[in-house]
């Protein structure tokens, strides 16, 4: 089933916009530090958006270096407790999809309804992915006023994470609604992690006025937008369940793929709920 037409009109403008040149001008906006402007800003985003500083070590507006500092602030060390599970949620957000890959290759993912792709179009490559089929995949949209920092979901050990280029759509869910492809066209870094039950992905979604995905491993001109998105990385670190891998300057979507021989989704987890860092998505 294709996209409806009211769907398509309603997103049609973002082939238009200039969304490399709007994303720069975020990154630079979000990094002025005269105090005024940032903190006008900051309280401006925070009119529009529930966000909830209280959750933040600091709470105080003029205590932010800048609005790129308040969107990427931290969490207070007892906010987010980890739950005993595998697999836990790598960040806040909302599940947008979620279940078991499928199709004639067994690769098939859900973008919305009536929108898929495969797993080798939104990793760039079909190599090294047989493990995968059969397994399952779930989707968590970042809102603007979440918590913009993305944690392993489980223990194990970074082995490679590919910066792949492509496109700054939003990946609202009206946009997810109507753009073929959205998580296989944007621009995106996926994360292999080598866990005792097999491979993981982790694949952080760029979108657009999201300004760079910065990781704990970058160089600081990865952190910039429109640094080349291209090529590998060799991290080769180990992380435990929980700890910090990255974080996006504003926005967008992380995405969680597993083999069959790891346990199901949780049988609590459904389409639309809001979901939280150490959540659990797996059984233990």
């Amino acid at each position: 089933m294709k996209p409806s037409l009211s769907h398509r009109l309603k997103v049609w403008p973002q082939y238009l916009l200039p969304k490399q040149w709007l994303t720069s001008v975020a990154w630079w906006l979000s990094n002025i530090r005269w105090r005024p402007f940032k903190n006008t800003f900051i309280r401006v985003f925070c009119y529009f958006f529930p966000v909830d500083l209280s959750e933040t070590p600091n709470p105080k507006i003029n205590d932010f270096e800048h609005f790129n500092a308040f969107f990427t602030r931290p969490l207070r060390a007892d906010c987010r407790p980890k739950a005993s599970a595998v697999l836990t949620s790598p960040a806040d957000g909302r599940i947008s999809q979620l279940g078991q890959l499928a199709g004639p290759d067994a690769d098939q993912m859900i973008q919305a309804k009536g929108l898929s792709y495969t797993l080798s179009e939104l990793v760039g490559s079909a190599d090294q992915l047989d493990a995968y089929r059969g397994g399952q995949w779930i989707t968590i949209y970042l809102a603007p006023y979440n918590y913009h920092r993305v944690h392993a979901p489980c223990d194990g050990k970074l082995v490679r994470a590919t910066r792949l280029g492509g496109e700054l759509f939003s990946v609202s869910e009206k946009t997810a609604l109507a753009i073929p492809k959205l998580y296989a066209r944007n621009e995106r870094l996926v994360c292999h992690f080598e866990h005792s039950l097999g491979p993981v992905l982790v694949v952080m979604v760029a979108a657009l006025m999201v300004a760079g995905i910065e990781t704990v491993w970058s160089p600081p001109e990865l952190r910039r937008p429109h640094h080349p998105m291209a090529g590998d990385e060799q991290p080769n670190l180990a992380f435990t369940q929980g700890q910090e891998m990255g974080r996006f300057h504003w926005g967008s979507t992380v995405i969680v793929v597993t083999p069959p021989q790891f346990p199901r989704w949780h049988q609590h987890l459904s389409l639309g709920q809001v979901i939280q860092l150490n959540q659990a998505l797996t059984p233990s």
